[in-house]
């Protein structure tokens, strides 16, 4: 079956209206969820281990960034029954877009799935919704490694610095951390506003109890009050 930009955003709108009940209109590669400002655009699939992997190109946009899009790459491997592209738009629909939910549809199932973490210095107050982070598995995570992601996301580590030594605008931002401990050594990647700044955080991951060989991802949308 060949997936075009068009065909995964279809199956993206089917999840979002079937599985979550929203209102989701589809036009193109651009799906619209209606009143609450969201819009969701999809890239083309790339393929790659003989269809077996796939980076999904999928970007959220709202009135409050002014025209721009949150990009990510979800990431699908595919299995016996199910496609790759499947489950990319499986765990971007419930790990990355339930921060953006926790603004736009706060009474939805997937905004349930966000937490919320208030920042103030006295002088600036923002909100940062953080969703579950997406662990891969390799062989030896253990039960503490996946609390203590839980408990304090590399994703989150990167917010704390950022709101006690950096000058941040008064808009929105969102950013993505990938995370992870392979046979080859350690991989940090930030991406803030669409922009990698990971050579500043290569130690945001520093904290897990790393036992194993594995990967973490995680989102967070700061919004300013």
């Amino acid at each position: 079956m060949d997936i075009t930009a068009e065909t995964a955003a279809d199956l993206l709108a089917r999840l979002c209206a079937e599985g979550h009940g929203l209102s989701a209109r589809r036009d193109g590669a651009m799906i619209d969820l209606g009143e609450c400002g969201l819009r969701i655009t999809v890239d083309a699939p790339r393929m790659q281990d003989n269809g077996l992997v796939v980076q999904l190109p999928i970007g959220v946009g709202h009135p409050r960034w002014s025209g721009e899009f949150a990009w990510d790459q979800a990431v699908g491997i595919g299995g016996r029954d199910r496609h790759p592209v499947a489950d990319a738009l499986d765990g971007w629909v419930h790990n990355v877009l339930p921060v953006f939910a926790a603004i736009a549809l706060p009474d939805s199932d997937l905004a349930e799935r966000a937490w919320t973490a208030r920042f103030h210095d006295g002088t600036r107050a923002m909100d940062v919704h953080y969703g579950p982070a997406t662990i891969r598995d390799f062989g030896g995570l253990t039960e503490e490694f996946h609390q203590a992601v839980a408990d304090r996301p590399p994703t989150m580590a990167v917010v704390e610095e950022l709101f006690t030594g950096y000058a941040l605008p008064d808009r929105p931002i969102w950013l993505f951390t990938f995370c992870a401990r392979m046979p080859g050594g350690p991989i940090t990647e930030v991406t803030l506003l669409n922009s990698d700044i990971g050579t500043r955080f290569g130690h945001i991951a520093d904290h897990l109890p790393w036992q194993g060989h594995g990967t973490v991802k995680s989102w967070a949308l700061a919004v300013p009050r």
